[in-house]
């Protein structure tokens, strides 16, 4: 009588064939992702992150550190990134002392400073002879606070506060001071709408990129130059939106209520990327900015080191993962190790997206219903791990062989003693 839990040579062969084909799948995902690192855009699981559904939700979303973009849409925290960046950034190049001046106005901005009265303060200034006839007080005749705008007959300048900064409506009150129609305009009139307009210029130009996030986050779009940077209204609309959004999802328990949530989630997807994709570009400009004052040489020594967060590790962990258990599976090398490794790494591929009844459907073409190609192939390992594919085809077999050589010629040895 045959064996009943003995498998015959195709059954061994096809276990062994779907040891290594799996072991491929995952060898060769790991090293797309690793080639990508060197790309404009290097993978992430972010985005599979982010959109994370199930009971486990909020621990996977959690992972990458603001699963919002609350954080990008928060001017403290993003200034407190920025600072520890440039810190970093200044140490590892080595800055010289003309370069971090340089640095600290292109953070900072590029302004003078002036005494006015006991106090200094920070101003962008333009060459003014005098103040076009008629005008003794500019204050007056503009209906411009002083603390913004201000005429320095002594110095013969005129004067914008760099930190009140001043608004396009408030230009146009300087510039209605003359009554004076163009073609008729003196040689004073025109020195003086030139100097109004030419320091309300450079008040942009020179606008650090602190001032530029200010703005862009505090709704006064006049401070970058770029009125659909204004998301004071919107910013508090996207968190009210999240509010609701996560309220309605703890208690929808019917397939048109999680429609219903999945299209809201896709407009909050679209706001959310309208809200931070700005300050992310912004981001990315300073990068840029800081790296052009740098030399051949120190552009040499590479990127700044990064912090370690949770995402990069979640990140570099799957990467690893993938390449490790692939190379293992596919060479018969810790076959029961990489299994067990390789099934519970694709079980949290799984739980983040799982195919359960009441949970929302993953995006794409793939249709499943509790069972999914992740947790076919978690199953697969599983089997594969019960049983000893390495020794039947793999390094492990190889190992195997020396090892037992080796027991045996101790034990001649022994019995020759």
């Amino acid at each position: 009588m045959k064996d009943p839990y003995r498998l015959a040579l195709p059954a061994l062969f096809l276990v062994v064939v779907l040891r290594m084909a799996i072991g491929w799948q995952l060898l060769y995902e790991g090293l797309w992702k690793i080639d990508t690192l060197n790309s404009p855009k290097p993978w992430s699981a972010v985005g599979y992150l982010k959109n994370s559904q199930g009971p486990m939700r909020g621990v996977f979303r959690d992972m990458t550190g603001d699963p919002d973009d609350l954080g990008w849409l928060d001017y403290d925290t993003t200034a407190a990134k920025w600072d520890d960046w440039l810190e970093r950034f200044s140490s590892h190049y080595q800055l010289d002392d003309k370069q971090k001046g340089s640095l600290h106005r292109i953070v900072n901005g590029s302004y003078s400073k002036i005494k006015v009265g006991e106090k200094t303060r920070k101003v962008y200034g333009e060459a003014l002879d005098k103040l076009p006839e008629g005008v003794t007080d500019l204050k007056v005749a503009s209906r411009v606070s002083d603390r913004v705008v201000w005429f320095d007959a002594k110095a013969e300048k005129i004067y914008v506060d760099a930190v009140e900064h001043l608004k396009p409506d408030e230009l146009a009150k300087l510039k209605s001071v003359v009554k004076t129609a163009e073609d008729k305009q003196s040689d004073a009139e025109k020195a003086y709408l030139q100097a109004v307009q030419n320091v309300f210029d450079r008040q942009k130009n020179r606008m650090g990129f602190k001032e530029k996030l200010l703005g862009a986050l505090k709704g006064d779009p006049d401070l970058v130059g770029n009125e659909d940077w204004q998301r004071v209204g919107k910013l508090q609309e996207y968190k009210e939106r999240l509010v609701r959004y996560e309220n309605a999802r703890t208690k929808a328990d019917q397939d048109f209520e999680w429609d219903h949530l999945d299209h809201v989630w896709g407009e909050l997807q679209t706001l959310r990327a309208e809200l931070s994709g700005p300050i992310k570009a912004m981001d990315t400009e300073l990068r840029d900015k800081a790296q052009s004052i740098l030399t051949l040489n120190q552009l040499s020594m590479g990127p700044v080191p990064g912090r370690w967060s949770k995402l990069e590790f979640a990140d570099q962990a799957t990467i690893i993962g993938l390449t490790v258990f692939g190379v293992m599976l596919l060479l018969g090398l810790g076959t029961r190790i990489a299994a067990v490794g390789g099934a519970l790494m694709l079980f949290n591929f799984y739980m983040a997206m799982p195919p359960w009844p009441g949970v929302p459907p993953a995006p794409g073409p793939e249709h499943s219903y509790v069972i999914n190609k992740n947790l076919i192939e978690v199953i697969a390992l599983i089997g594969i791990a019960a049983m000893p594919t390495g020794s039947w085809f793999g390094v492990d077999a190889f190992l195997a062989r020396c090892w037992s050589g080796c027991c045996k010629r101790k034990s001649e040895t022994v019995e020759l003693t």
